[in-house]
């Protein structure tokens, strides 16, 4: 299992706090990231130790 931090934006280059899931692979964070989002047409982010893994925004996942 690895740790994730997903983030729910309001745009790409906002900063904002996030929260730590484990999953076994990336689209695994991405479908409890999507399952978690809480406001229609904001940008959910996905890190690890810092670094930028994927991003949805427009409801489509991108891999950074």
């Amino acid at each position: 299992m690895k740790k994730y931090c997903i983030t729910e934006k309001q745009n790409l280059s906002s900063a904002r706090g996030g929260y730590e899931v484990t999953a076994m692979s990336l689209s695994g964070a991405k479908v409890k990231a999507s399952r978690g989002q809480v406001f229609k047409d904001t940008v959910l982010t996905i890190e690890q130790d810092g670094v930028l893994l994927a991003y949805k925004e427009n409801g489509k996942w991108t891999n950074a």
